[in-house]
């Protein structure tokens, strides 16, 4: 009896260790967009160099996994989509691309993912659109690394309404050109 509550006391204190509120505060997920006071967790980015001589970069909260099943037909539901169009054939380590080096922006939050094309959703924040307080007045992307297996950026604008949005994104990434071609 005494080996069974050791074996129980064991296991408890291992369980408690192992699950501490330090391993799974959510809070410690630094790949986000912040919007006022709204956090959107970014789970993958995904790079498409050389597109009319641009770069396409955009941050979701879809798994790797989740978007190469929706090339496979999977409709995904309540996906938050960031892209920006970058007027440069490709990113390029510590630099900072100021909104006049973005030819598009737009952050759109809810929307779904149906035969591979992101559709419905609700706009936060773009370069350009219908609502002017949505509109982006000032900001920039910051690349401090790019390489062949990771991706680290910083984002910071200010919505016309005086609302901040910043973001932060660290690892790998899915680059277009050479993964997921269909």
């Amino acid at each position: 009896m005494k080996r069974i509550k050791l074996l129980t006391f064991v296991f408890l204190t291992i369980l408690t260790i192992s699950c501490s509120s330090d391993d799974d505060s959510s809070s410690n997920n630094e790949n986000n967009i912040t919007l006022g006071t709204s956090v959107y967790e970014m789970n993958t980015a995904i790079v498409e160099p050389t597109l009319n001589n641009s770069v396409f970069l955009s941050l979701t909260n879809s798994t790797e996994a989740q978007i190469e099943a929706s090339f496979e037909g999977t409709t995904l539901n309540n996906v938050d989509y960031f892209t920006a169009r970058i007027s440069y054939p490709d990113l390029t380590s510590n630099v900072t691309y100021d909104l006049s080096d973005l030819s598009n922006l737009e952050f759109i939050v809810n929307g779904d993912v149906i035969d591979a094309e992101y559709e419905n959703g609700f706009s936060q924040f773009y370069k350009s659109g219908s609502d002017p307080d949505l509109e982006v007045t000032q900001g920039s992307i910051t690349v401090t690394n790019y390489s062949t297996d990771n991706l680290t950026l910083t984002l910071n604008f200010t919505r016309n309404d005086g609302t901040e949005i910043s973001g932060t994104y660290e690892g790998s990434f899915i680059d277009i050109s050479n993964s997921l071609e269909r």
